[in-house]
């Protein structure tokens, strides 16, 4: 490569926003790193469940197994967890049966709501929306009132008909408005679906002298939905909450689902992924995954939805210790952590340690292997036939298949994405994607392929040059960028004749 090409690819990649950023972890646990000490409370959380019976009202559903929940929840024992949380939409249609179900499984594991050393395990369930579902026909599906057709029997299996008395019968706790527990000394407050806001935030500023909320001892706030600015600002005082919520089905693969600066930048709100049982936990699908002027394309985002090609089933177990709060982040379906744990330091720090900014620092920089390398190859049409619009057989299109390794060169930072450019004879002709990481959603260890990511490239899109630059750059969720590594591509030497695709 001539010392124009190498000065242009270099400020190429610069200007597609392949310049990462500077920062070393400070908030995130590294490999092999451990708290000292044992933690005051260790609870295990689970969210968006969404478990279904079958026509008879009785058994499960067999498209919706109890395999992940009883994952999850042996997970938790294995743990000695002190209190189990769920942040609502445990009952897919509403049906107290389907509650039962997460009972059951709670006290196959915790008998009588025993740990195996014998202590009681707290539970903290708040109400979702899929909860209020008993008297929703939605469809043909099995749905409450497509079993019983009588209003009068309904009544007797689902919970919206008499919410308090059903949610007791079904998970054998007490239904209030909004509650408080304690556990080891720590305070949980709880909304259900249908409770304002305003009035969990009058409960908890009710409750702040009597539980000494004010300091810098943590105390958390659940709800099924997120709580809005105006709930936020009146809990103003009491930066040392920290609020859980569900509903949104967003993997925590992604940082991002640490809500901070723009949830008021009071305190943090930690949206937690479904455990649902297709796997479906959304990746980055309604924004950039990096700064760049270029959009995922129509297929990345189609893909985004991760029940198709990322389904992950996923957990969280929180540790609190004296000076820190440390959250894991698990697959429950095959298994492995998604990610290095998050690590909120306690007391007044300014910035915010979950402020964005502070995160991008504590996410690091993913690498890949110092011997890593791409493999580039063509794919010929000829052996790849697609439908044609009349019903005939054609071939498809040649296209350049990128097999990208697995960018695993930093432990301390997993990769979430990467930046692909293709760069060819004319500055002004090249080619962009991005690709999530094929083993994004996985557990480590468990990665789809080995964790190798294959991008194609159909022949003609490519940029036009006897020669074409490919470079690869790992990204996080939150666009902190790694080394690209890179490889040359000779379409001539291949047999095949490239486009001119210019962006």
């Amino acid at each position: 490569m001539g010392l124009a090409r190498r000065e242009f690819l270099k400020e190429s990649l610069s200007a597609l926003g392949f310049l990462a950023l500077d920062g070393m972890p400070v908030f995130a646990a590294g490999a092999g790193w451990k708290p000292k000490g044992r933690p005051k409370l260790v609870a295990g959380i689970l969210s968006d469940t969404h478990l279904q019976s079958g026509w008879d009202g009785a058994t499960p559903h067999r498209g919706f197994p109890l395999t992940y929940v009883t994952n999850a929840m042996k997970l938790f024992r294995e743990r000695n967890i002190d209190a189990f949380m769920h942040l609502g939409d445990a009952a897919h249609r509403g049906k107290n049966v389907e509650i039962k179900y997460h009972r059951d499984i709670f006290e196959k594991f915790f008998p009588r709501g025993k740990a195996m050393d014998g202590h009681t395990v707290e539970k903290l369930l708040v109400v979702g929306n899929h909860e209020l579902y008993g008297d929703v026909a939605g469809g043909p599906g099995a749905w409450a009132p497509n079993i019983w057709k009588d209003p009068e029997e309904r009544k007797k299996h689902v919970l919206c008909s008499d919410l308090p008395k059903q949610w007791e019968a079904s998970w054998g706790e007490k239904y209030e408005e909004v509650w408080h527990k304690e556990v080891k000394g720590y305070h949980f407050f709880g909304r259900h679906w249908s409770t304002k806001e305003q009035t969990l935030a009058d409960f908890i500023n009710g409750k702040a002298e009597e539980c000494s909320l004010k300091g810098d001892k943590p105390f958390f706030i659940m709800s099924h939905a997120r709580n809005h600015f105006k709930c936020n600002q009146a809990l103003s005082a009491y930066p040392n909450a920290i609020a859980f919520f569900g509903h949104w089905h967003q993997s925590n693969a992604d940082w991002k689902t640490i809500y901070f600066d723009s949830f008021g930048g009071f305190f943090p709100n930690i949206q937690v992924a479904s455990c649902r049982m297709d796997g479906g936990n959304a990746l980055d699908a309604n924004e950039h995954i990096t700064k760049s002027d270029v959009f995922i394309t129509e297929a990345e985002r189609n893909s985004a939805w991760s029940e198709t090609r990322n389904p992950s089933r996923q957990a969280m177990i929180m540790n609190v210790y004296e000076d820190m709060i440390v959250i894991e982040r698990h697959e429950v379906g095959q298994g492995g952590r998604i990610g290095p744990d998050w690590v909120l330091p306690l007391g007044r720090h300014k910035p915010h340690p979950f402020s964005r900014e502070e995160l991008k620092k504590s996410v690091g920089k993913p690498q890949f292997a110092r011997n890593a390398k791409l493999e580039v190859a063509v794919l010929s049409g000829a052996g790849a036939q697609r439908r044609g619009e009349k019903g005939q057989e054609a071939s498809s299109p040649a296209r350049l298949s990128v097999k990208i390794p697995m960018a695993d060169g930093n432990p301390d930072s997993r990769v979430y994405a990467y930046d692909v450019v293709a760069v060819g004879d004319e500055p002004k002709t090249k080619l962009f994607k991005s690709v999530f990481f094929s083993g994004v959603n996985a557990g480590i260890g468990h990665e789809p392929n080995r964790g190798v990511t294959e991008v194609e490239i159909p022949i003609d899109e490519l940029p036009s040059g006897k020669a074409l630059t490919i470079a690869v750059r790992p990204i996080s969720s939150l666009g902190t960028k790694g080394s690209a590594i890179a490889t040359t591509f000779r379409p001539r030497a291949s047999g095949v004749q490239n486009g001119a695709h210019t962006t």
